[in-house]
């Protein structure tokens, strides 16, 4: 994923936003409660680097300004900055020295306050999140489909670079769930991360927004991610991240002061 990429997008959107909280004189508080699904990206991820689960109940206000309760689990694929997917001969992709898959499962608390609340369906919500959590670091072991030189025979294994040298009798990478479950490993960690939240949606009950933020997660101990002879294997992560979201969005009766 291009950090670049992420960083226009992130001042694109901002700078709309603070354009629609300029032309906005005053603001009505509105209490709501969110639940909302999606997939998010950033720079130590593919394309597609994970799901999230988020909820948001309104809990009280803070300078005038509505404050929610933010809560939301994650489940992200984390890669080494330096793995670098090759095709194979046979039009198969794979990651050569690359041992491991490495997961992180992060349950996540925080708050969230609102700047602006969309009340228009040509209008941008606007909020900041802070929240942090333990993280769940799954390392899991990377097959490949492997050619049998003696009998020419595809089998899928689990990758070793030190056995499996010659890429050219390497077919591509082996499917992600394989063995699931088989010679898992445990990282415990914590994670933090600030964002800002775009709710984008075009009907009131409905939510579709973006989230752009930045985290910073560290391990107990390094993730062995590529095999240690081709790269060392950070054991702090910092990422920016972009989240596109949908879900729903009910209003709540205000609470009474």
């Amino acid at each position: 994923m291009n950090w670049r990429f992420l960083i226009f997008i992130l001042f694109t959107v901002v700078g709309s936003a603070y354009a629609q909280l300029d032309s906005k004189e005053e603001e009505e508080e509105i209490d709501t409660k969110t639940l909302a699904y999606g997939l998010t990206t950033n720079n130590n991820s593919g394309l597609i680097g994970g799901l999230i689960l988020r909820n948001s109940v309104s809990v009280g206000t803070y300078k005038g300004k509505s404050v929610n309760r933010y809560i939301s689990v994650e489940i992200l694929n984390i890669k080494n900055p330096r793995e670098k997917s090759d095709l194979s001969l046979y039009g198969g992709k794979f990651t050569y020295g690359k041992t491991n898959y490495f997961f992180s499962i992060r349950p996540q608390y925080g708050r969230e306050v609102f700047f602006y609340s969309k009340d228009a369906e040509n209008s941008i919500g606007f909020s900041m999140i802070v929240s942090g959590g333990p993280s769940f670091g799954l390392q899991k072991p990377y097959y490949i489909k492997y050619s049998n030189a003696k009998d020419q025979q595809v089998e899928t294994v689990q990758y070793n670079p030190d056995i499996h040298t010659d890429p050219t009798l390497i077919l591509g990478a082996g499917n992600i769930l394989q063995n699931l479950f088989k010679n898992l490993k445990f990282n415990p960690g914590f994670h933090v991360k600030v964002a800002s939240n775009f709710d984008i949606s075009t009907f009131n009950d409905n939510v579709s927004g973006i989230e752009l933020g930045t985290t910073f997660e560290v391990f107990s101990k390094r993730p062995e991610i590529l095999a240690p002879k081709f790269s060392k294997n950070p054991q702090a992560f910092a990422s920016l991240y972009l989240t596109l979201y949908f879900g729903n969005k009910k209003l709540l009766p205000k609470k009474k002061k």
